[in-house]
């Protein structure tokens, strides 16, 4: 039972022994814990800045990549609207082109067949006039002047038509 009553010396003993050992602590331990502790607190603060900056500029990164992709889609789009439009310009040039050229085929053409048009009216009225001038002889009997006869005979030709 003598070790549950405390004895004065004993705990006088135990104090002064804390109290150095505290003193020894503070002067040869705390400050190199405290200073590691400080320092791996400054290492962790550097470490939370540095993986926040590098969030920031990965965000960044990947905003400026969305926003390239979206220019890509953006100029593709306008390079496609424009060869579609060339496609449809060049189609337009090329029927325009077609339908004048038709156009200029069907005129010649007309042209070509008034021409041979007169041209045939023109040989028939001559040979009308020469068959009229030779039924004239054959029924008259005589010659006329021929100038005379074919002026005659066109001027009546000229009435019928």
């Amino acid at each position: 039972m003598d070790l549950l009553n405390p004895n004065t010396g004993t705990i006088f003993w135990t104090v002064l022994t804390f109290i150095l050992l505290l003193l020894m602590l503070k002067k040869f331990a705390w400050k190199p814990i405290l200073d590691a502790l400080d320092e791996r607190e400054n290492k962790i603060k550097s470490a939370i800045y540095q993986a926040e900056q590098d969030r920031k500029q990965a965000e960044k990164y990947l905003q400026e990549q969305k926003a390239l992709i979206e220019k890509a889609k953006k100029e593709s789009a306008q390079i496609i609207a424009d060869s579609r439009d060339a496609a449809e310009n060049m189609k337009k040039e090329i029927v325009d082109q077609a339908r004048e050229e038709a156009g200029r085929l069907i005129e010649q053409a007309r042209q070509e067949i008034d021409l041979s048009k007169e041209t045939a009216i023109s040989e028939i009225k001559k040979y009308a006039v020469d068959l009229s001038i030779l039924a004239a002889q054959k029924v008259v009997g005589e010659t006329l002047d021929t100038h005379r006869q074919k002026s005659l005979i066109e001027q009546y030709i000229n009435e019928l038509s």
